[in-house]
């Protein structure tokens, strides 16, 4: 009983050494995105701030699509951890369980894939972005005086789309050997850095959404050169191609699902943007800025699930069933301890913020109406992202992907159709159903997939 708690209190304090650093660095993550809208917030043309909303908007959903980078590299990388760890207790005599298997993958080999496919994507969509860019512009309906704005925006930010999906793939072997501070450095700094060159290129050399564009292209290129500092052990020990080969064909089966839940989640992200961008510029901007602080929220409550997936990658790959429960168990008590830090925070602070990140009248009346909906986002959204940092650990991208199917067609599409004629709250409330519809899902299927993945 004494050995249970102790290990107990040792999970937790591992969750916490893991999460606290990926926290502070996942905050600073949509600060580039806040900061942005800080800037761009403060100037009396708001086609500015809804060009940059509804480009960025846009832009993730394209790259966002391939963070299976991020995902599947955490995953493997962690689970090959594992197995190592459980071959290593064999070598030295102690009892290994008959069903374990190993992954076949290196740590070195899961990141030169990844590289490699991150690279090759990154070149395709830079060679297809000027169709790209029509098609998306195309498909969203944005008002008068944005849309030119968007393309520009669009245009510069394409051109190091190779850079970001390295840049996913570098976090997620860091995040899955558990070096949470090297995160910290590489998102913080990155972020410094992208503050300091969004306040000179638009109130210094007045480029507006085009500075924004170039500040975040620049800094995603320094984040990129200090990763490569960081893993140059890895990334230049040198692999014959055809060794690669053994691995890629699995790389990309393993993380297709990935690929599928997160172009879905994407998905409803835009769609969610181009109805506020149909009703008004000013709804656009207040929507965005709420999906800012939502992607803040959201990214500070992913410590916890990312610390997890690491943590749970490394128990599934050593077969130790009793571990990833215990990492299941803490980590969502952790997580829902912080959401309800953060609902605390903004039910007191909420219109401090919001003040901070716009001046424009229309927009802090759209905000005022749409408070509540900010309020209690962490309390809905919380389930969900811890579970997702479970799922990844344990390599059930499917489950994964059927959880974002049963959210989005079930669930979000239908509720929207159902709510449109009441535009503001309609689309907030079928999003709050999106978030839990995917919680419910996961959390249905949960012990299924811990035995199945374990066994």
């Amino acid at each position: 009983m004494f050995s249970q708690l102790t290990e107990n209190k040792s999970i937790y304090q591992t969750l916490w050494r893991l999460a606290l650093p990926i926290m502070i660095s996942n905050i600073s993550l949509p600060l580039l995105g806040l900061v942005d809208t800080a800037i761009l917030g403060h100037l009396d043309d708001n086609r500015y701030l809804a060009a940059v909303a509804m480009g960025a908007s846009l832009l993730v959903f394209v790259l966002w699509s391939f963070a299976f980078l991020r995902m599947g590299t955490t995953a493997l990388v962690a689970q090959h951890l594992g197995a190592q760890h459980l071959h290593n207790k064999h070598v030295t005599g102690q009892t290994q369980p008959q069903n374990a298997s190993h992954t076949p993958f290196s740590d070195m080999a899961i990141l030169h894939c990844a590289i490699f496919l991150a690279f090759t994507i990154g070149v395709v969509l830079i060679a297809c972005s000027p169709l790209l860019i029509e098609v998306m512009l195309t498909l969203v309906s944005a008002v008068d005086g944005v849309t030119p704005l968007t393309r520009e925006y669009l245009q510069t930010r394409f051109l190091v789309s190779p850079v970001t999906l390295i840049n996913y793939a570098l976090l997620g072997y860091f995040i899955g050997h558990g070096k949470t501070k090297i995160s910290l450095i590489l998102l913080v700094s990155t972020n410094i850095l992208n503050g300091i060159l969004d306040y000179v290129f638009v109130y210094s050399f007045h480029l507006n959404s085009q500075g924004v564009a170039w500040a975040s292209n620049l800094s995603e290129c320094f984040q990129l050169i200090l990763a490569i500092y960081f893993a140059r052990d890895r990334i230049f020990n040198y692999q014959p191609f055809h060794e690669l080969k053994k691995y890629l064909a699995s790389f990309i089966s393993l993380n297709f699902h990935l690929f599928v839940r997160t172009f879905f989640l994407l998905f409803t992200f835009a769609f969610f943007m181009s109805k506020g961008a149909q009703h008004s510029a000013a709804l656009l901007s207040a929507n965005a800025i709420l999906f800012n602080l939502l992607m803040f929220i959201s990214n500070g409550l992913d410590g916890f699930a990312l610390a997890s997936e690491s943590m749970v990658g490394k128990a599934m790959g050593a077969k130790d069933k009793i571990k990833v429960k215990q990492v299941v168990i803490a980590s969502g008590v952790l997580s829902f301890g912080s959401a309800l830090l953060f609902t605390i925070i903004l039910a007191i602070g909420h219109q401090e913020i919001l003040a901070l990140l716009t001046s424009q009248a229309p927009v802090l009346a759209l905000l005022d109406q749409l408070e509540y909906w900010l309020i209690f986002l962490p309390l809905a959204g919380f389930a969900c992202y811890w579970l997702d940092g479970i799922y990844i650990g344990l390599g059930a991208g499917k489950e994964m992907r059927n959880s974002l199917l049963f959210a989005v067609f079930v669930l979000f599409l239908p509720l929207q159709f159902l709510l449109q004629n009441w535009p503001m709250h309609g689309l907030w409330l079928a999003f709050y159903g999106f978030l839990i519809g995917r919680a419910f899902w996961q959390l249905m299927k949960l012990p299924a997939n811990i035995n199945k993945s374990v066994n």
